[in-house]
């Protein structure tokens, strides 16, 4: 959506129809291809050949949908479970996903134990910064920003009750060493392949983390996989994909 079209609809709709807006606005241009040369929507269709249909995925920080959805279609044998702690994008990812019957979606943050914590959703220039809700830090300015209070539930908690893990969409906007490191057992258990975003002073920490696990860093460059380093050959998410499902994993691909 243009930004002059963006900021009238965010002022003049009522939150939940902006919200819904977004969502089908970008289902409508990802399903006829419009973003497909777009690098900012690399994954989102590169994930297409990766999930399996009888896989068990976990989406953390699934925001309005824009993985979900399409981890739901790809999983119809299989599993969704969708974490995501603000309230407003918690609805609409209810009523998105609601025709999937394998699709639980849990209303909590992630962290090392259950409680509750704050976060903020973003504003620029009067428009809602649907991408960025985070933690909010101590002694952070939000400007015209919005404060919620949400949920926490223990990571290592949660996770013990899944019987299996395929796959790890990650993207908590600077929490995510925090939680992996809650997760290091489940990782080595399970071995999902994790998609991760990775914010600049998280990197140090997580790629030597998933290396010593036994994963391999990859990233997408010119919309093609490939093994990467750092830094990046190209920016975006990380991919990390054990070693004893490399093989297989690298089969999928078109």
């Amino acid at each position: 959506m243009a930004g002059a079209l963006k900021k009238l609809a965010y002022k003049i709709l009522p939150e939940n129809t902006f919200l819904q807006i977004l969502h089908r606005g970008f289902y409508l241009m990802y399903s006829s291809g419009l973003l497909k040369n777009k690098t900012e929507f690399k994954f989102h269709y590169a994930v297409k050949d990766w999930i399996q249909p009888t896989d068990h995925v976990v989406d953390i920080g699934a925001n309005l949908g824009y993985f979900a959805k399409t981890f739901a279609r790809l999983t119809p044998q299989g599993s969704l479970t969708c974490i995501e702690p603000i309230p407003a994008f918690y609805e609409i990812l209810k009523k998105n996903l609601k025709s999937f019957s394998q699709v639980t979606i849990i209303h909590t943050a992630l962290g090392t134990e259950d409680g509750f914590t704050t976060m903020v959703l973003p504003k620029d220039n009067g428009v809602l910064r649907t991408g960025l809700p985070h933690v909010v830090a101590e002694g952070e300015d939000i400007g015209e920003g919005m404060e919620v209070k949400v949920k926490i539930t223990g990571t290592k908690s949660l996770f013990e009750k899944f019987s299996k893990i395929d796959y790890i969409k990650c993207d908590i906007e600077g929490f995510e060493w925090i939680v992996f490191q809650e997760l290091k057992e489940i990782l080595a258990k399970h071995k999902p392949t994790v998609q991760i975003e990775l914010s600049e002073e998280n990197i140090s920490n997580l790629v030597p983390f998933f290396s010593e696990l036994g994963y391999t860093q990859y990233g997408i460059a010119e919309f093609k996989l490939i093994k990467d380093h750092i830094p990046q050959k190209e920016a975006g998410d990380f991919l990390f994909v054990h070693s004893s499902k490399e093989d297989d994993f690298l089969k999928r691909i078109n």
